[in-house]
């Protein structure tokens, strides 16, 4: 119940963000003076072929000066282009820092620190592979399946980069589950097994540059996911994994949507 009423809520705020989007280019940027630009740079353009297909020198120079002139023109309408861009990535990351503060799929994740200590599950003290040891306990049946090992580094509060693996508790393999991908410093992160039964202690090692705090967010079993009724083509998706996938991909129908709405507005006259 609680997957099913995130995933609801992370698409409403994808519906909300995608109308914060269309409304801050609707009102940041003079839609009617944009346009005359774009037909002005249209014309001149046209005028520029002509000149050269006709082979005139005297036409030529004068298409080339009106388009010096124009330049200062078409760069204004760019810098105006940014204003909006500058509110609607405010706004998109705004957005996904409180996806990922109510992630209940982040809250849940168990933190064991990794030592290169020599001691448990460590072989070689400061070899610069660390090590940390995990037993699941009281793990309810509906966790049984794909689980996932984040190891992060950090330099006091600030991550260096963080890297996934996967494996599974007491179940088969699944084909379609997928680790998150790395990201920053390159990280090495590896287990002793692939699949785990009760009762087993996981070990997970990681093999890492640089940091003086390492850390293992081990994912029990409660992922993020949402399968689509159609593959994506080109890219070939058929299931999101990462909550902010899935924000990106209903913003992105949700403004589609808006465009052609809007667009049918415009020609009616009625904005």
């Amino acid at each position: 119940m609680i997957s099913e009423i995130f995933t609801a809520l992370v698409g409403v705020m994808a519906i909300i963000y995608a109308g914060i989007a269309r409304f801050a280019q609707y009102k940041l940027v003079n839609r009617k003076e944009m346009r005359s630009i774009q037909e002005e740079s249209k014309k001149i353009s046209d005028d520029m072929k002509k000149a050269q297909e006709s082979g005139n020198k005297t036409r030529i120079d004068e298409a080339m000066k009106k388009q010096m002139e124009f330049l200062p023109k078409m760069n204004t309408m760019m810098m105006g282009q940014f204003k909006p861009m500058i509110v609607i990535l405010i706004v998109f990351f705004a957005f996904i820092w409180v996806i990922e503060q109510i992630n209940p799929y982040i809250i849940d994740d168990t933190i064991v620190p990794m030592l290169d200590d020599g001691n448990g599950c460590d072989a070689i003290v400061g070899d610069g592979i660390y090590s940390a040891c995990y037993t699941p306990n009281n793990v309810n049946k509906t966790n049984y399946g794909p689980w996932s090992a984040t190891v992060k580094a950090y330099e006091g509060t600030n991550e260096l980069g963080h890297n996934s693996t996967l494996f599974f508790y007491n179940s088969d393999e699944d084909p379609n589950a997928v680790a998150d991908g790395p990201k920053g410093q390159p990280i090495t992160v590896t287990t002793d097994k692939r699949t785990y039964y009760k009762g087993e202690t996981m070990q997970i090692y990681a093999q890492v540059e640089n940091g003086d705090r390492i850390e293992a967010a081990i994912d029990n079993g409660t992922s993020f996911y949402v399968d689509l009724p159609v593959q994506i083509p080109i890219i070939n998706v058929k299931r999101i994994v990462q909550p902010y996938w899935w924000f990106i991909l209903v913003s992105l129908i949700a403004n589609l949507s808006l465009s052609v709405v809007i667009s049918q507005l415009e020609k009616r006259g009625k904005i």
